[in-house]
């Protein structure tokens, strides 16, 4: 049977800017359950122990390219994240220890002001952290994570309404 494309889809006739502002970053375990109302998270519930690692980054992306195939009639959608910060401090050193030891969720400020999602469903996982400490004065110093991860279904839409919350 097909699968019917959305109805009304409206050809977008404006240019954003390209780039991921912001990054937070929490342990797959502190997120409990999502809501998803018409592709987009509604609502998350978090444990008492929700902590979330807050960049702002001045180099960062992510992308994801999705694989099926008709052999076995299924999908997953391979994606990947670089997350670059800058500068060389012992929290961040910490923080990326942290982010290397555990299963994480990623939720990703576009600089349109969009959030979207990655690891909702399953988590992903930070595999590889890497510092540059540059050779002259205007080089990059910081280091480099990149994490990757696999889901049934895109990146989703979160509702900036609730971003408030989570941050307390």
């Amino acid at each position: 049977m097909p699968c019917p494309l959305t109805q009304n889809y409206v050809l977008k006739d404006c240019l954003t800017t390209a780039g991921v502002e912001s990054w937070l970053v929490t342990p797959f375990a502190n997120v409990l359950t999502t809501t998803l109302t018409a592709n987009v998270v509604t609502a998350i519930t978090k444990t008492l122990a929700w902590k979330t690692y807050a960049q702002e980054t001045e180099q960062s992306m992510w992308s994801y390219t999705g694989a099926g195939t008709n052999a076995n009639g299924t999908k997953a959608y391979d994606w990947s994240c670089t997350i670059k910060t800058n500068g060389l401090n012992t929290l961040d050193q910490q923080e990326l220890d942290t982010l290397l030891s555990n299963k994480v969720v990623l939720i990703a400020k576009m600089y349109n002001g969009e959030y979207w999602m990655l690891g909702r469903t399953f988590g992903s996982t930070a595999i590889d952290s890497a510092f540059e400490s540059g050779t002259a004065m205007g080089d990059f110093i910081g280091s480099t994570l990149t994490v990757k991860g696999r889901s049934n279904v895109p990146a989703v839409k979160v509702d900036s309404a609730i971003i408030a919350g989570l941050l307390t």
